[in-house]
């Protein structure tokens, strides 16, 4: 059974007055204790050069004091939240938060969680269901994550970012707001001939699950197969590069990065540390 989530005065102060204020809260500053800690829970951040990870203690900083962290069923614990906004702040290393400017909330469940969802078939037929879930992004509301998925694989955070850069053209559809000097034209025909190749791959069957260059799941639509590819863009570079190098070099211009200069894998599970060790 769940409990009522926690909503604590003073962000909801902040939400409410903020836009009005035309301000937004400073920073909160991790200390050195912190942010080592912070460090060797996450793996990807010792592959980051000096400069980068400055930057990622700064937006981690930032997406902690400006974005709520509501739990279900217990409050999150602040280096739960840290590790988040870690790799919530991965995609956005080199863009900074403005894309995030729409994304306020991030709800916590304790395990995978089990939403309703309403779907049409081919055949035009309304289907309604439970489908569990490890995460969910709403255009313009809350990401949702489960944190056994997110301690087991960070990549989820994300996958559900990269839904919530995706909505900034107002629409979660595979194409994001590209940036300057990226070609819309030139986007959207790789990433339709790369999607329709997958697919077809998929469902032919004749290639076994582990040999596909992404997880069967970006089959299912093209705001999917943008997320999984991001995924596999920033944790399995040099695996997204040789198989489909048209859209990896349209990822490093957007993100602006180039994750196989960091390694062919990048590991994306949350390590424990001493004080939290089962």
């Amino acid at each position: 059974m769940h409990s009522t989530p926690h909503f604590p005065l003073r962000g909801l102060f902040r939400r409410l007055l903020g836009p009005f204020a035309g301000l937004e809260p400073e920073a909160v500053q991790l200390d050195n204790d912190e942010w080592e800690t912070l460090r060797r829970r996450v793996p990807f951040v010792a592959r980051l050069t000096p400069e980068e990870r400055s930057r990622l203690r700064e937006l981690v900083g930032q997406i902690l004091a400006q974005k709520e962290f509501i739990g279900i069923a217990a409050e999150p614990e602040p280096w739960q939240c840290q590790v988040i906004a870690a790799y919530a702040a991965l995609p956005v290393l080199e863009l900074g938060l403005e894309p995030y400017r729409d994304w306020r909330t991030l709800i916590l469940y304790p395990d995978t969680f089990v939403p309703e969802h309403e779907w049409v078939d081919e055949a035009g037929i309304v289907h309604q269901g439970a489908i569990p879930q490890s995460g969910e992004a709403w255009e313009r509301g809350p990401v949702i994550l489960s944190w056994n998925d997110v301690e087991r694989d960070g990549a989820v955070v994300v996958h559900e970012m990269t839904h919530v850069l995706d909505a900034g053209n107002g629409e979660v559809n595979g194409f994001p707001p590209l940036r300057r000097g990226q070609s819309a034209g030139a986007w959207t025909e790789d990433f339709s001939r790369a999607f329709e190749a997958f697919v077809e791959a998929v469902e032919s069957g004749e290639i076994d699950e582990a040999e596909l260059p992404l997880d069967p799941y970006a089959a299912t639509a093209p705001e999917e197969f943008l997320a999984v590819a991001t995924e596999s863009f920033f944790f399995e570079p040099a695996r997204l590069r040789e198989a489909m190098p048209e859209i990896y070099e349209h990822l490093v211009a957007y993100f602006d990065q180039e994750p196989h200069r960091r390694g062919d894998l990048i590991a994306s599970s949350t390590q424990p540390t001493p004080e939290h060790t089962p």
